[in-house]
This record gives structure tokens, sequence and C-alpha cells, in this order.
């Protein structure tokens, strides 16, 4: 069973690869409550509890320069409903 890190790791694998053919620097955003869809219906886990879990580790991705945050990007101009909001880098 993969842990949460490491299906981070594909999709962000997947979501450069469609960069790398469109171009399109929307690829590259990654936001909490799509990935906590995705990642619970993939793992039928409670939702609530997997959110917590996606934003920890985005949260430590960005601390560690792996993930921008939206404030990080656009500055001071950020609304509440982008606090959990993301970009990744280009390159692994």
């Amino acid at each position: 069973m993969s842990t949460l890190a490491d299906k981070l790791d594909k999709q962000f694998d997947y979501q450069r690869t469609l960069y790398a053919t469109s171009g399109d620097a929307a690829d590259l955003f990654v936001e909490v409550d799509y990935l906590t869809a995705y990642f619970a219906q993939q793992t039928r886990q409670e939702p609530a509890r997997l959110r917590r879990q996606v934003k920890v580790e985005l949260e430590r991705r960005a601390d560690a320069g792996e993930v921008r945050r939206w404030l990080d990007v656009h500055g001071s101009s950020l609304r509440a409903d982008r606090v959990d909001h993301y970009f990744i880098a280009e390159q692994a």
C-alpha cells in the first residue's frame, strides 16, 4: 500500500507531464479539496481525516520548497478561498 507522500509524488509527476506537453501553468496548480476527493475515492478513507493529512503534507512540502503556496506566488493578494491552493515545481 502506498503512502500519501507516494500518491502525491505520482500525482505531481502526472501534472508535470501534462505541463511539459501543454505549457499551461495551470497544470502545475493543486488544491487540497481536489486532492482529498481524489485520494478518498481511491482509498475509501474518511474525507475529513484525509484532508488534514493532505494539508499537513502540502505544508511540509511548502516548508521544504517542493511546492509554493498561493501567497508566495501572488503576494498579499491572498484571498481566504485560496489558502488551500499550491503550485508544484516544474522539476522534481
